[in-house]
């Protein structure tokens, strides 16, 4: 019984001090990456089929600007700060507790924006006056996977796509 209590007291101090145990689960999610349109939604046609019929055309280019999906992002995680960079758009360094910062897009539309940490995910949200974008970044080590919501009062239903991102080497 002694030795059953000493092998599972060290494995239990081998576990906690391995290498790949000190990486928080969001770690996955660091790197940089590349879009994969094969595998990915058409986001543009996603806007488009929502805003059809309604009369609100400055609504619906700011919502195809702010959401377009950049063709490459790099993402860190560290010490509870989330960074994103898309594309040319400017960096996004957020705490991963929910507090808002505000951020501006090229153009002068200006958003609050805040993440989460969720277990191995990273919800990143835009709130603008008008709408809010919510975008869930997972990842297995070799793909990045984003689920984005947008809702608006202006929309007759929220927006729902979901994008594929390849690790760059």
């Amino acid at each position: 019984m002694l030795y059953w209590a000493l092998s599972v007291a060290t494995g239990a101090a081998i576990q906690i001090s391995s290498p790949g145990s000190a990486i928080p689960p969001q770690g996955l999610i660091s790197g940089n990456y590349i879009l994969d349109p094969e595998r990915s939604d058409d986001v543009l046609q996603a806007i488009d089929n929502a805003v059809a019929g309604l009369y609100r055309p400055p609504f619906a280019r700011r919502l195809r600007k702010a959401a377009a999906p950049p063709y490459a992002m790099r993402i860190s995680i560290a010490a509870g700060r989330f960074s994103i960079k898309y594309d040319a758009k400017p960096l996004i360094v957020v705490w991963t507790g929910g507090e808002p910062i505000q951020w501006t897009l090229e153009g002068g539309q200006v958003f609050d924006v805040s993440a989460r940490a969720n277990g191995e995910a990273i919800s990143l949200t835009f709130r603008a006056a008008d709408s809010e974008r919510t975008t869930v970044y997972r990842s297995d080590g070799q793909q990045l996977v984003t689920e984005t919501t947008i809702i608006s009062p202006l929309l007759p239903t929220p927006i729902r796509y979901r994008v594929v991102y390849d690790r760059a080497s």
